[in-house]
């Protein structure tokens, strides 16, 4: 995450999706990592408890605090992206800020592509095999523009 901080953007996060990551011993951690840790707006909250449908709470609170701040959702719950593209929320697939961090010099190729397939090791119901073979593609890609082949 700190690299993605450093070479990407900024990554904010609001304060009930820091309660649910277990391995985050105190807002400190994060900081340290260059994360923008918020507290979302009251109406959101209230507009979120309101919701109902296929997304939590939670995921509704980040809809909302992206759309006000014009936030780009990074997320690969299918539920949460088609309410953003509703929304008018910009969006990213996790996979994609890889391929930023590696477009903007953060990351080796081959670091990228070992990471992306230790995730869809972790996750091959939702990361295939064809996601990451089109990941490695744009990655060789960008490697092909930095050589400028």
């Amino acid at each position: 995450l700190e690299l993605i901080v450093k070479y990407v953007g900024p990554v904010h996060v609001i304060t009930p999706i820091v309660e649910e990551i277990c391995e985050i011993d105190d807002g400190a951690e994060l900081l340290e990592l260059g994360l923008l840790v918020m507290e979302p707006e009251l109406d959101d909250a209230y507009a979120a408890a309101s919701l109902s449908g296929p997304i939590s709470f939670q995921d509704w609170l980040c809809l909302l605090t992206a759309k006000r701040h014009g936030f780009k959702c990074v997320t690969n719950d299918k539920s949460l992206r088609k309410l953003c593209r509703r929304e008018g929320v910009p969006l990213l697939w996790g996979l994609e800020v890889l391929a930023e961090l590696h477009k903007a010099g953060g990351i080796p190729g081959n670091d990228a592509e070992s990471i992306a397939e230790a995730i869809r090791d972790s996750n091959p119901k939702h990361i295939t095999s064809e996601i990451i073979s089109k990941f490695k593609a744009i990655i060789r890609w960008q490697e092909k523009q930095r050589s400028g082949d």
